[in-house]
């Protein structure tokens, strides 16, 4: 499994995920998956982080899948994309949830949507691997049943998430009073992230299966038209351990159904060939190919593609 854990202040939401793949005993671990896709929609900003399935037999990874099955899906609201990802997903995860260890897959989804605030949300697949029946559900996690109530404020899943659970609560008491702390303006959102990155830590020395593992990265994004207008609607920053990752990775993210980590790719592949030509002179945007970057953007797939290899 893994480690998630989301948290929302009243301005805020953060999540936490651990970047480990585990192949059992056929072959050591990875700690390089991307377990998170930030999502922004019409009328709301979210973060889909999952526990589960990690990578595919063949390799994908279900943050490149679910770029994917969202990419061309623009002018939707927040909810019906969810929901149209919940159905790509009953359709094309059993198979592959059949030879994992629980048989099951959970994403979970903190946002702030437009008109009713911050919300929680949930896909679910498991399937028995010995009748192979398949159960699913999507679900909007609130402390009451009755519709527009207020969201459940945190989430844990994966095996990180029972660890963390199990323990005193006193990390989660000093989270709340972070994130508050956070909205106020009194402590800076690294710091924040720096203490969700310990939490990570903890779990990964403490699960005694090692599915866990000691890099991670912690997300945040802001309530539009919050307090924090102004903060660049949120951030990321990659760990291993409790340290900062030096170099901070590319999120994938998808904005109104476009694929954006694909188009900063090709933008920044061309910036970094001008800088490593000693022969060029500054500024660097004199010597871009601007016309091999629009034929490159224009060979990137535009439409959606529901299937996970």
């Amino acid at each position: 499994m893994t480690l998630v854990l989301t948290v929302h202040s009243r301005d805020c939401f953060w999540v936490l995920v651990d970047r480990r793949l585990s192949y059992g005993r056929q072959r050591p671990p990875r700690d390089d998956a991307i377990k998170a896709v930030a999502l922004e929609t019409t009328d709301g900003v979210g973060v889909l982080a999952y526990a589960g399935l990690g990578a595919t037999s063949s390799g994908t990874q279900p943050s490149d899948w679910m770029r994917s099955v969202l990419r061309g899906r623009g002018g939707l609201p927040f909810e019906q994309t969810l929901s149209l990802l919940s159905e790509v997903a009953n359709r094309e995860l059993p198979r592959h949830l059949l030879g994992l260890p629980g048989g099951g897959h959970f994403i979970t989804i903190p946002a702030f949507v437009q008109g009713f605030g911050p919300r929680l949300y949930t896909i679910d697949n498991v399937v028995d691997p010995t009748t192979r029946q398949h159960r699913y559900r999507f679900t909007s996690q609130q402390r009451v049943a009755e519709p527009g109530s207020p969201s459940v404020r945190m989430a844990l899943i994966g095996t990180g998430g029972v660890f963390l659970g199990a323990q005193n609560h006193g990390w989660q008491r000093a989270l709340f009073s972070l994130v508050k702390a956070h909205d106020r303006g009194r402590v800076s959102p690294l710091f924040v992230a720096d203490y969700l990155a310990s939490l990570n830590n903890r779990a990964h020395l403490g699960v005694r299966d090692a599915t866990v593992g000691p890099r991670s990265i912690v997300i945040w994004r802001y309530r539009p038209k919050g307090r924090q207008v102004g903060s660049g609607g949120g951030g990321h920053q990659f760990y291993t351990g409790e340290t900062r990752d030096e170099v901070v990775g590319p999120l994938p993210s998808i904005s109104n159904g476009i694929d954006v980590q694909p188009i900063l790719e090709v933008i920044m592949a061309e910036y970094q060939r001008v800088h490593a030509d000693p022969t060029l002179g500054f500024p660097a945007a004199v010597h871009l190919d601007h016309e091999g970057m629009q034929r490159r953007l224009g060979e990137l797939p535009t439409d959606p593609n529901d299937g996970l290899a």
